[in-house]
């Protein structure tokens, strides 16, 4: 096995002396990166982590991040693309037997050869059809160049080697050995230990688009669970990327949840992904600890009655559905609208008049993803005499 390096340090918090395991926030002595003090440790593997936290990892199992990659002939009946179904014509055909390896369990599914590529179509799982992946280059595709990263623990960017293939506990606890020798909470990174930023950084390596400085590689560099998500592991894919922001900078790719979160008042306030997902079991859909609506009103005091609540137009019950308007379906994974906005804005039908001509295909708002083909004028009106009516 090769070694490498976890982090532990003690963190001051509020008025108490707490120990934590991670990092430390940035002070004027450790400037813009925290000053770590690392232990050596090397990758054990999830089924380690199992002889003591079997229920955790039983969870685990059943979550998405267990089963985001996985061997086909290790689970045959993983391949849930219709393969009698016709290809699209800019994508070259094949078959189920040409794939080794399925990434993808919730929104598509691609398929990656003996040879590492990634063919050239890949499944949506809600609209059940084929759509074009990288039907031009797929051949020089390599999976593990490209996508590795986030779905195995421990990637080697010298070898295109790894220690484990899913996103196992290390690929969020870092290196266990040390951990599994003499179990205490100093010689483990617990996210749930860690400062909100810090907790949410780990999430971040994976749910952020961007690179590395250099440019070479799509994730952050040098990075590892417990350390601050820093300039100098990562860029983020800048805001005038038409491909990857819509104008008012709400999200249009998949993975970019970091980035808006940290936008949202959700990141001063200190609540983080985990306040609302959870990892150690399948949870509700998203991977929610709970429903929408219950997770909101945990912390705001509002009512979503349909007549008497916090919805801006009464009568209408579907308005009360938080998510629905403050965190609209902006995104694609596999088809547009199956990723939603973290920053918890409700984007008004006059930012698709301002930014996109009046267009939601141009610039979406969180209005007209259910009033199709309404103008967006007609529901701003309505949202400005339904918001007067509440003051």
């Amino acid at each position: 096995m090769r070694r490498i390096r976890s982090c532990m340090i003690l963190v001051p918090v509020v008025s108490a002396l707490l120990l934590l395991v991670g990092c430390s926030e940035p002070t004027a002595e450790t400037g813009g990166t925290p000053k770590l003090d690392y232990a050596e440790a090397d990758y054990v593997g999830s089924e380690k982590c199992a002889e003591c936290h079997d229920k955790i990892y039983a969870g685990w199992l059943e979550a998405n991040h267990s089963q985001v990659i996985q061997r086909v002939e290790d689970n045959p009946l993983i391949v849930l693309g219709d393969f009698t179904q016709d290809f699209p014509p800019e994508a070259d055909s094949f078959t189920a037997e040409d794939a080794v390896l399925i990434h993808g369990i919730q929104w598509k599914q691609r398929y990656i050869d003996s040879d590492w590529r990634i063919r050239p179509a890949q499944w949506n799982l809600d609209t059940e059809r084929w759509a074009p992946y990288h039907a031009d280059d797929w051949q020089e595709n390599d999976w593990r160049t490209s996508c590795a990263y986030c779905h195995v623990v421990g990637y080697d960017i010298e070898t295109n080697e790894w220690e484990e293939l899913s996103v196992g506990c290390e690929a969020c606890h870092g290196p266990g050995s040390a951990h599994a020798d003499s179990p205490r909470i100093g010689n483990i990174i617990n996210p749930a230990r860690l400062t909100p930023k810090l907790a949410a950084d780990v999430c971040g390596q994976c749910h952020t688009r961007g690179s590395s400085p250099d440019g070479e590689w799509s994730f952050p560099v040098g990075y590892m669970p417990g350390m601050s998500l820093n300039p100098e592991h990562f860029t983020p894919v800048p805001k005038d990327d038409e491909e990857s922001w819509w104008p008012d900078g709400s999200i249009k790719q998949h993975r970019q949840q970091h980035i808006e979160w940290k936008e949202s008042d959700h990141f001063p306030a200190g609540v983080g992904c985990i306040d609302c997902h959870t990892v150690h079991s399948r949870g509700a859909k998203y991977g929610l600890k709970d429903n929408a609506n219950s997770l909101c009103r945990g912390c705001h005091d509002v009512s979503t009655d349909s007549v008497t609540g916090h919805a801006p137009i009464a009568g209408a019950p579907e308005h009360s559905n938080c998510v629905g308007c403050h965190m609209p379906p902006t995104g694609k994974s596999a088809d547009y609208g199956d990723e939603h906005t973290h920053r918890m804005w409700v984007i008004k039908p006059q930012v698709t008049i301002d930014l996109g001509e009046g267009d939601p295909d141009m610039q979406p708002n969180s209005c007209n993803h259910c009033h199709e083909g309404v103008d967006p004028a007609i529901l701003q009106s309505a949202l400005d005499a339904g918001l007067a009516n509440l003051k």
